[in-house]
């Protein structure tokens, strides 16, 4: 067996065990039986459980943004990428896959802070700063009139994808994504509130 098929195997294992029992419940004779491998292997590639579950984070978490790449040549243009950038990130929080992912860093966060804060910097902090970018992008050519900053407004707009709603997902209750997405663009339809063009409820615009 490759190096590549062993890791892939071991990975794939440790993804779903680590999902069904939590980190701190399996051991090293679950992992090996359920990659089909030795524990000898399984201690040649990842030396310890802390090694493993970084690189299944690193493998397996989604990417919660992309950088907008949309062109804008109008106030309208501007509103409805900012809102497509913002129910993108609905899209994908609400993954189940993401929530899963989520809460195991949660269940990490005492034992082992280092790796849920990187999780944390590596999935949510660009989001953040590219929507204070594209916020800061709208000021600067009058689309955007709200006098706040880029930063408290691009917190304003995330803490109402990811506030209770999100903490409510997390501890296992069903969500509704078309109520959160309309607490977006309800949201969002302030922000533009002080604007001449009002805020498009739909957009087709791809980020």
């Amino acid at each position: 067996m490759s190096r590549k098929d062993a890791e892939c195997r071991i990975l794939a294992a440790a993804k779903s065990l680590f999902f069904e029992f939590g980190v701190a419940a399996v051991t090293t004779d679950m992992l090996a039986k359920a990659a089909k491998t030795s524990k000898m292997t399984l201690y040649k590639y990842f030396p310890n459980k802390e090694e493993l579950l970084e690189a299944v984070v690193s493998r397996e978490v989604a990417k919660i943004y992309e950088p907008s790449k949309v062109e804008v040549h109008s106030q309208v243009d501007y509103q409805n990428m900012l809102q497509s950038f913002c129910l993108n990130i609905v899209d994908i929080i609400f993954d189940p896959k993401v929530v899963r992912f989520d809460q195991l860093m949660i269940s990490q966060a005492l034992s082992n802070k280092e790796m849920s804060q990187a999780h944390y910097n590596r999935c949510y902090v660009p989001a953040i700063q590219e929507l204070a970018r594209l916020i800061k992008t709208g000021q600067e050519h009058d689309y955007l009139k709200a006098l706040q900053t880029p930063e408290d407004i691009a917190d304003m707009v995330l803490s109402s994808i990811a506030g209770l709603t999100y903490t409510k997902a997390l501890f296992g209750f069903t969500i509704s994504k078309e109520k959160l997405e309309a607490k977006v663009l309800s949201v969002l339809g302030v922000l533009f509130s002080a604007n001449d063009v009002p805020a498009q409820n739909n957009t087709q615009q791809v980020i």
